[in-house]
């Protein structure tokens, strides 16, 4: 924790602050990174990930920026936001302010629901959103994995005995070569079958509301090709196949496996071969987030090593909205 820009850290007044909150201007490009960078270190790569959805304030003292806050949709009118103030300037109001300011707009723009998020270390963070009605819906653990000492030897026979069964593991790559594009609407497939039984980050605030359904293929490749881009280093996807269905997959969209055939090994097959791929070329390290439970236990089982639990917590609009004013003093 020790002095970094806690994101919604509040307080009692705005005494002896010049405040002035605004649109950012290119010239605070730096400080609000800055700012990002301290308060979320893990997450310090979605600064490049970011277009032109996002809308983003700054509360400026004088001509120095000290707070950022900014607010984006995901899906289905709900909404994720961050806010960070810099560590002298907390307990002034300044997070309160910006809170305000986010909560109104975002719900003007149409959201329903906002979420926030924060480290599980951050006991005042969330203590900060607990008292304003955010309520946690999931923990996004990260992970790292030492290549050279993964520990893979104990199921150096699992894709044989998958093998056996008719499913077999091959490349993302390799499946383009063999069926074209149609690999992308398996894979599409696999995934939105994959996430029954996922914990939502961002639940429908309508406990009535029909399920989600598959985003088009263009749209998830876009997704795909847009997080691989991101990834520290390349690594290649895996996919299980059994005919002419995709029935797991691991890569820059996570690990999952259809839930008619979970408990198989599937999962743990397709780690190990990319773990096996990645120490051929020489890569020393592998990073990996999931929310789910027997997720977490394949990895630890393979050596990866728990960093950072990430807590993801979502609030309706329309109770948030009103519970703090923009420019007053939230306690």
């Amino acid at each position: 924790m020790g002095n970094r820009p806690l994101g919604v850290k509040v307080g009692s007044n705005l005494v002896g602050v010049r405040l002035e909150v605004r649109l950012p201007r290119r010239s605070d490009s730096d400080a609000v990174a800055a700012l990002f960078a301290a308060a979320y270190p893990a997450r310090v790569d979605e600064l490049a990930r970011r277009d032109e959805r996002v809308r983003r304030w700054v509360a400026a003292d004088g001509a120095r920026v000290v707070g950022s806050g900014s607010f984006w949709p995901v899906r289905d009118r709900r909404f994720r936001m961050d806010l960070t103030v810099a560590p002298e300037h907390q307990r002034r109001g300044i997070g309160g302010r910006l809170l305000g300011l986010l909560a109104g707009a975002a719900q003007a723009a149409g959201a329903t629901t906002l979420q926030a998020r924060t480290e599980s270390d951050r006991p005042e963070v969330l203590a900060f959103l607990g008292r304003r009605g955010f309520a946690e819906t999931m923990r996004m653990h990260q992970l790292v994995l030492d290549v050279a000492s993964a520990t893979l030897e104990p199921y150096a026979g699992v894709e044989r005995q998958l093998a056996a069964e008719g499913i077999v593991l091959t490349t993302l790559e390799d499946e383009q070569h063999r069926i074209g594009d149609a690999c992308w609407y398996r894979l599409c497939a696999a995934h939105h079958a994959a996430r029954d039984g996922w914990p939502d980050p961002d639940p429908d605030p309508d406990p009535d509301a029909d399920p989600p359904q598959p985003p088009a293929v263009a749209e998830f490749r876009r997704r795909y090709e847009e997080y691989a881009r991101l990834l520290p280093e390349p690594e290649p996807c895996i996919l299980a196949v059994h005919g002419d269905e995709v029935v797991g997959f691991t890569g820059a969209i996570g690990t999952g496996v259809r839930p008619a055939l979970r408990g198989q090994g599937i999962a743990t097959a397709l780690k190990v071969r990319v773990i096996a791929e990645v120490r051929e070329r020489g890569l020393k390290t592998l990073y990996s987030t999931t929310a789910n439970p027997a997720m977490l236990k394949v990895n630890e089982r393979l050596g990866y090593r728990l960093t950072t639990t990430e807590v993801r917590l979502v609030r309706r609009l329309q109770e948030l909205q009103g519970a703090v004013p923009d420019g007053q003093t939230v306690r």
